[in-house]
């Protein structure tokens, strides 16, 4: 990634999306790709689109934008954008481990059913909870 500033062919004003990694598009050095989905509800239409980042050009890439943020509007800014990064990294964190823990859980129930209600109803034909060692 290079330090510019170039015309788009068009712009895409992002109002939502979401985030991960993408294992099956690795760049040259064999690391993934971030991978965002980005949304668009501006101007009465809504449009999506998937971007794959090699996780290796991200830094470059943000990095500039900080920088820009710091000539820009001065290095305090960049410094709170930073910080919110890392607030919505931890943020992250915690929805990840959250999400993590109930597909275990739900894994190591008898059935679904008796998964969302806490062992209350069954549709395995279970009528007791099963038991962990």
């Amino acid at each position: 990634m290079h330090l510019r500033h170039t015309d788009p062919s068009r712009l895409f004003h992002v109002t939502g999306g979401g985030a991960g990694l993408d294992p099956t598009h690795r760049c040259a050095h064999g690391s993934p790709s971030v991978s965002l989905h980005l949304i668009s509800d501006h101007e009465g239409t809504h449009e999506d689109i998937g971007v794959l980042l090699p996780m290796c050009a991200a830094p470059a890439l943000f990095g500039a934008a900080v920088a820009f943020i710091d000539e820009a509007m001065g290095s305090e800014e960049g410094d709170e954008f930073m910080a919110a990064i890392q607030a919505a990294r931890a943020q992250a964190a915690e929805q990840i481990a959250h999400s993590k823990a109930e597909r275990l859980a739900a894994a190591e129930a008898c059935c679904e059913a008796g998964y969302r209600t806490q062992s209350r109803e069954h549709t395995c034909g279970s009528s007791t909870p099963p038991t962990t060692a």
